[in-house]
């Protein structure tokens, strides 16, 4: 009878051990994805800031070089109707510019190993 008291004893310190070592792979691999994932935002979001930067010194190169064909003030509409149809566009086509691929990097991230 004993021996069958240690066997159990045994049993649960081996199904504690398990389930503390299981805890400890899951905070390691959260751990894990979310440095992935704050590291990819944080560069996304650099990026984000330099193209921005970028397109705001090409904006004002293009709308003088357009100024010299049709004045300053038409140069800046010509410029303003082409950022309406870029937004335009990326809002149509939010879903596949922008949703899918966040939702695949997520899903890919922690779904597969």
């Amino acid at each position: 009878m004993a021996d069958k008291e240690n066997q159990f004893h045994t049993l649960w310190v081996e199904l504690q051990d398990t389930f503390k070592l299981n805890v400890d792979y899951a905070k390691l691999t959260l751990a894990e994805k979310l440095t992935v994932l704050l590291s990819t935002a944080s560069v996304a979001l650099l990026l984000f800031v330099l193209v921005s930067l970028a397109m705001f010194f090409l904006s004002l190169a293009v709308v003088r070089w357009i100024a010299t064909g049709v004045g300053i003030m038409w140069a800046y509409f010509i410029m303003c109707g082409f950022y309406v149809v870029v937004l335009s566009l990326i809002v149509s086509f939010r879903k596949q510019l922008i949703v899918n691929p966040i939702a695949r990097f997520v899903s890919r991230l922690f779904f597969n190993k």
